[in-house]
């Protein structure tokens, strides 16, 4: 990574024991996504719609364990199911432009290598700290309820 690229991106990249058509169906499916996406003890998201096609828009609400409520929302750049998902997000709750999220899902022999990037940081560095904070749980939670069908309302 360029030391650029650490003041502008956030590049994450786990193994999943689950094939790429399951993550990418959690990844894109709404009741898939409000079923995983959150912690009650730190936010939630109730309800995401979705256009699921280049040019869709999608946009996620929900609330926080102190009683706050947000919104994110954006839209779809690049779908390439189940390889790769490309979509614009802009957060309410932070100053920041809109960023840009890259994933790619490579099948490999115990599942799926998941490589998470995005981009559109620069000059923002308090949302940058913000999303390299919060990505570590929602990757998380993903790898939950592809790998054991854990939920929101199931974490303690």
């Amino acid at each position: 990574m360029q030391a650029s690229d650490s003041e502008d991106a956030i590049v994450e990249q786990l193994e999943l024991s689950a094939p790429p058509e399951r993550v990418f169906r959690a990844l894109t499916d709404p009741r898939e996504l409000a079923a995983w996406w959150g912690d009650s003890r730190m936010y939630v998201c109730d309800r995401w719609n979705l256009d699921l096609r280049v040019g869709g828009r999608w946009r996620a609400t929900g609330h926080s364990a102190r009683g706050g409520t947000f919104a994110v929302e954006g839209e779809f750049l690049e779908i390439d199911a189940p390889r790769t998902l490309v979509y614009t997000w802009k957060p309410d709750w932070i100053e920041v432009p809109s960023t840009t999220i890259r994933i790619v899902l490579e099948a490999i022999p115990v599942g799926t290598r998941l490589t998470w990037t995005q981009r559109g940081f620069a000059g923002y560095p308090k949302a940058l700290a913000d999303q390299r904070g919060g990505l570590p749980s929602v990757l998380a939670w993903l790898r939950g309820f592809v790998e054991h069908s854990e939920t929101v309302g199931s974490r303690r």
